[in-house]
């Protein structure tokens, strides 16, 4: 009844009511299939960024590596 009472108030009140809509199993396998197929397209970006990042951050390392060697090999054989 209160719940009855409340929704009848919301209506007069020119609110918008929420109805609860019952989805029969197509439309819900179907519903569940596009969100499938969105989140592999999300995760492949995902994994794509990351495998950019990752190489960017690879190759600064590398070349910080190499600067190192190549100061430690200068001082060791040629001072």
């Amino acid at each position: 009844m209160a719940e009855d009472k409340g929704k009848e108030e919301a209506v007069e009140k020119g609110e918008e009511v929420a109805i609860p809509i019952a989805m029969t199993p197509p439309e819900y396998r179907k519903l569940i299939d596009r969100l499938k197929a969105m989140d592999e397209k999300v995760e492949f970006v995902m994994g794509e960024l990351s495998q950019r990042q990752g190489e960017k951050i690879g190759f600064t390392i590398g070349i910080l590596y190499g600067l190192i060697v190549g100061t430690l090999l200068y001082v060791l054989f040629l001072l």
